[in-house]
Parts: structure tokens; C-alpha cells; sequence
């Protein structure tokens, strides 16, 4: 029987942690799941993370003539181009099986780390993470999202839990216009050893994907939710810096305020001049009050 997986059903907007159900949909269900590979020998690949060769011979003696680079990239990019039939698929008028699909080396391949709080997961890119067990996980980037490659489920690569949650994660972030819900489904403690673990500092940060970006805020505060929207943080701010706002209707000028552990003094006009970036959400209250209410 044979499947055509050009027009299917495919969005591209799902959370890449139903990429395995997806491609194992597609393929009928067949294919490659759970099979074990009749090939364990990898390619050489150069700096770039490119194969020098298309053709291997194993130590059996047997040659492996191995897809192209481009055809391994329309693979990942778009797996809704594959045709199977049987044990035989088919992309961009060209058939192979799973043996003649190159694995990709996670030791081969770089993480991604935040610089200057830019995390910037490329476009088209092979990457790895690894978990705080040491494990590496390999991952792809493509159409503005991070994920599972779609390449090695072909091959018969395993359910990865881990890898699938931090994708989801880093998906979720970067395609939420206001991610404080995301703490439902990850601890603080887990969100905060994702952040940690790129090189995200408290702050303004940016993600990007592909053409894509999003810019959120992580703060440290003791009773605030770990990750804010640029939207959120700037409303709050304009509430408590702005002229004519009632954020601070309850308080009285002079009173001192701890905004990111540093003292801020009440205007006569109820404001804070509090400098844009500082952790607005790492509040502490002046001493004399209680919910708002003068105690002395």
C-alpha cells in the first residue's frame, strides 16, 4: 500500500511533542517503528556537520549509498513531501529506505546557549541539549520550531521524552504572546533549569527561530511567576511609573518601595521612578503596611 503524505493533514502549528505521533502517523503506522537498524555506521561529517561523502563502506565490506544533504534537508523540513511504500520511501523523485538515511551525530553536533539573553535557535539547524542526566538529545529547527528530527524517527529513533518536553518548552515561549500559563504545566523549578541552562539571565530575553522572535521577561521575584510577556511587563510598568495611574492610590508619598531589591521612594504624584528592565514584579511593600492598609 501506498501512502502519500503530500496534502495531508499536517500543522505545522502543533507542539513539536506530537512530532513522533505525527510522522508515525504518516507513515502508516509501518515503516520503521521499533525496527532495529541494519546499519550502525556513521558517516564522516566536516566542521560545517555535513557528511564529506555520500557513499560508506562498512567494516563488512558492504557500501551504503546515503541520501543527499538536500534531500536529508527537505526530509526535516517538511515531512509531509515523503512517500512510503513498504519498506521504500520517496521525496523529491528520489526513493530510499531507512538504512541509506545518514544518523546524525549529537556528538557532532553544538548547543545552543543565549548571548548577550539572545537565544537564537537558528533556522534549518541541527543542535543538541543535554539533559541534566548528561544524556544528549538531538534536535532540528525548522519552520519557526524546534523539535524532534524527523529524519531519525524514520531511522527507528525511540520516543524521547526529554527532548520532547524541552522542545515544547522553548515552542511554547517563543510562540505565546503571554506565557504566564505555561507555569500549569512545568514547576518553577523546572522552567527555571531551562532558563539557567541556556544562559538566560533575569530579565528582558529574546528567542528566536527561524524568521521569527519573542521577547519576554524572567523574573526573580519571591511571589511572581517565573516568565512575563514584554506586553505584560510594560503594562505593569506604565501603571507604576505614569502620571494619573491609581496603582499606588492606597499608598502615600514618601513611602519606600523595594523594586528588585532596591529602595524607591513614592512621588507626590503616587509614581516610582523606576528604570525600565528592573524586576517590577520583585516588589516589597513599605513596612507600614499590610494588603495595603497603614498598620502605625
Amino acid at each position: 500500500m501506498s501512502i502519500n503524505l503530500h496534502g495531508a493533514a499536517f500543522n505545522k502549528d502543533i507542539y513539536i511533542s506530537r512530532r513522533q505521533m505525527v510522522i508515525n502517523t504518516l507513515l502508516g503506522g509501518s515503516g520503521v517503528k521499533g525496527k532495529k537498524m541494519r546499519d550502525e555506521f556513521l558517516p564522516t561529517y566536516d566542521k560545517n556537520l555535513v557528511y564529506k561523502s555520500e557513499i560508506y563502506t562498512s567494516n563488512m565490506g558492504k557500501k551504503i549509498k546515503y541520501i543527499s544533504q538536500d534531500l536529508l534537508s527537505i526530509i526535516n523540513n517538511d515531512i509531509s513531501q515523503v512517500i512510503q511504500s513498504g519498506d521504500i520511501f520517496e521525496c523529491a523523485g528520489e526513493t530510499f529506505t531507512a538504512e541509506q538515511i545518514p544518523q546524525i551525530n549529537s556528538n557532532n553536533l553544538k548547543e545552543i546557549k543565549a548571548e548577550k539573553n539572545i537565544l537564537n535557535f537558528g533556522k534549518n539547524q541541527y543542535f543538541k541539549y543535554i539533559s541534566k542526566n548528561g544524556e544528549e538529545h538531538s534536535l532540528y529547527t525548522d519552520n519557526n520550531l524546534i523539535g524532534s528530527i524527523y529524519s531519525e524517527i524514520m531511522r527507528g529513533a525511540p520516543y524521547d521524552r526529554e527532548l520532547e518536553r524541552y522542545a515544547r518548552f522553548w515552542n511554547y515561549l517563543m510562540k505565546s504572546k503571554d506565557p504566564i500559563y505555561i507555569s500549569l504545566e512545568y514547576s518553577r523549578d523546572e522552567m527555571k533549569n531551562y532558563l539557567d541552562e541556556a544562559g538566560i539571565e533575569p530579565g528582558f530575553f529574546t528567542i528566536n527561530m527561524g524568521d521569527k522572535e519573542n521577547t519576554h521577561f524572567y523574573s526573580t521575584g519571591k511571589n511572581s511567576v517565573l516568565v512575563y510577556s514584554k506586553g505584560r511587563y510594560d503594562e505593569r510598568y506604565k501603571k507604576m511609573t505614569e502620571k494619573g495611574s491609581t496603582f499606588f492610590r492606597n499608598y502615600e508619598p514618601g513611602d519606600v518601595w523595594k523594586i528588585g531589591g532596591k529602595e524607591y521612594t513614592l512621588s507626590d504624584d503616587r509614581t516610582l521612578n523606576i528604570p525600565y528592565g528592573e524586576d517590577i514584579y520583585d516588589v516589597e511593600a513599605p513596612s507600614n503596611y499590610r494588603a495595603g492598609v497603614r498598620i502605625n
